[in-house]
């Protein structure tokens, strides 16, 4: 059962992701892309939305290796039931800046805090987590081989009562299917999920080491009457919702 798989995930996780962490990429890695550096240099990562401040170029002369562009979106037209990536991020200036330090890796995130998660038709229903990573190729190669991977931030959001307030085991599944995909294509997968969403440092068989859905739970860390006063209502903790995506496609699908 999986649920018993991500509670002896949980136990060993810290492990487990430090031994796999800077894994090597399948032999059928596409000479386009880049890769990390070896696993004796650090991964100096940085999060950029605005190719055109100056702040990566600034970060990367900084020593960053890797940039992670936020975001691109999944997107469906239930019109012509067409199915694409979405972003407002300037390609062509992130294509000036990989040309410009070809040292560096850049990936691409997908989700954010208030960010969708993967959509559905009108019926309900979905692409499958490949189908999903082939579109993805497809809009990579058109943009000229820009992202040499992708990196999941799927979040909650402001309002409680949002669809996105919560995870479907289709977007867990989504994300699980879609980085073994592109693992097995070559491309780098990383994930940034939120402390309650992973985290390891919890007391085994508690409640924080179970799994939910939910996205919209008060920190457990803060549960006296004088915490609760200082948070004021704030309730946007998961609980384990991306070991589920570690379970299912595996810690060695992830490079960090």
């Amino acid at each position: 059962m999986l649920i018993h798989r991500l509670r002896s995930l949980l136990t060993c996780l810290l492990v487990r992701v430090s031994a796999s962490a800077f894994s090597s990429s399948s032999t059928m890695r596409n000479n386009q892309y880049r890769s990390l550096p070896s696993s004796a240099a650090p991964l100096i990562i940085g999060y950029a939305s605005n190719a055109n401040s100056g702040k990566a170029d600034q970060a990367i002369i900084d020593g960053a290796s890797v940039i992670i562009w936020s975001f691109i979106h999944l997107n469906i037209k239930d019109d012509d039931k067409t199915c694409n990536i979405k972003t407002s991020l300037d390609l062509n200036e992130i294509q000036r800046i990989r040309e410009k330090y070809k040292h560096v890796v850049h990936l691409a995130a997908f989700g954010g805090w208030n960010g969708p998660h993967p959509p559905t038709f009108s019926d309900g229903s979905s692409l499958s987590g490949e189908k999903w990573c082939e579109i993805f190729m497809q809009f990579n190669e058109k943009n000229g081989f820009l992202f040499d991977g992708i990196d999941w931030d799927y979040e909650g959001n402001d309002n409680l009562d949002a669809p996105t307030s919560k995870f479907t085991l289709e977007t867990l599944d989504i994300m699980a299917d879609f980085s073994l995909e592109a693992k097995s294509k070559g491309l780098i997968v990383s994930m940034a999920p939120a402390e309650s969403y992973l985290d390891a440092a919890v007391v085994p068989d508690s409640i924080d080491a179970t799994f939910s859905l939910r996205l919209d739970l008060p920190p457990r860390a803060w549960t006296s009457p004088e915490d609760r006063e200082i948070i004021k209502g704030f309730s946007h903790a998961g609980r384990q919702c991306y070991a589920y995506v570690l379970a299912k496609a595996g810690v060695q699908s992830f490079d960090f």
